[in-house]
């Protein structure tokens, strides 16, 4: 956790290096689907058995962001996350050994789990494509650090995750100065921590949607 944290500075600090150029502030409202897998194996010795489970968990997550137009082309992010669990799938595959294996999926809505609240902080490269003097159409990537904010219970502890993220977004220009910003990103998550730290590996992807309104400075 403490080398995302410490890349989530170094980023920040670059981006904050151009601070004089084109800078924009805005924020609003934001809308996240979110899917984890992780991946769990255990092998026995002394019986030869080798037992396996997967976990699949859906989430949605809405929320509010901020941005923070740093030049023309980098922007810094941050956002305040509720993540709220919806479906919960489990895999298990059982080897007693000699040829015989019980095996199964367990499906279920997760109403059991507890809500939890995240903090996301990103930077994002993206280049500015007016179509005219109202439309600026822009395609962009980055990454988020999102920062599960308490969220264990006895029954499941809650990750964060490493985002990197792509997408494409749309400033449409109401003054001369003020904008609505509309925008689309699709990623790949690493998470750590939590529950996901008791299985082998965990990889995760999901939409983020923001809609909001900015200021050129």
């Amino acid at each position: 956790m403490k080398k995302f944290i410490l890349l989530a500075a170094c980023l920040t600090v670059l981006a904050s290096g151009v601070f004089a150029l084109d800078k924009t502030i805005g924020g609003g409202l934001m809308y996240n689907a979110g899917f984890t897998n992780a991946k769990y194996e255990e092998y026995d010795d002394y019986f030869g058995s080798n037992d396996t489970f997967e976990m699949n968990i859906a989430r949605n997550g809405f929320g509010l962001f901020a941005f923070f137009g740093v030049s023309q082309y980098f922007e810094l992010n941050l956002g305040l996350l509720i993540k709220s669990p919806s479906t919960v799938e489990i895999k298990y595959t059982y080897d007693y050994g000699g040829g015989y294996k019980d095996s199964g999926t367990l499906k279920g809505t997760a109403d059991y789990l507890d809500d939890c609240v995240a903090l996301q902080l990103g930077t994002y490269f993206k280049y500015p494509i007016p179509i005219s003097t109202a439309l600026v159409f822009f395609p962009t990537v980055g990454v988020d650090l999102e920062l599960t904010l308490g969220g264990e219970s006895d029954y499941f502890d809650w990750w964060s995750d490493f985002w990197i993220r792509a997408g494409v977004g749309l400033d449409i220009f109401l003054t001369e100065r003020m904008f609505l910003r509309g925008h689309a990103i699709y990623g790949v998550a690493i998470p750590f921590g939590g529950e996901v730290d008791n299985f082998d590996s965990a990889i995760g992807h999901g939409l983020l949607i923001k809609f909001g309104i900015g200021w050129m400075l």
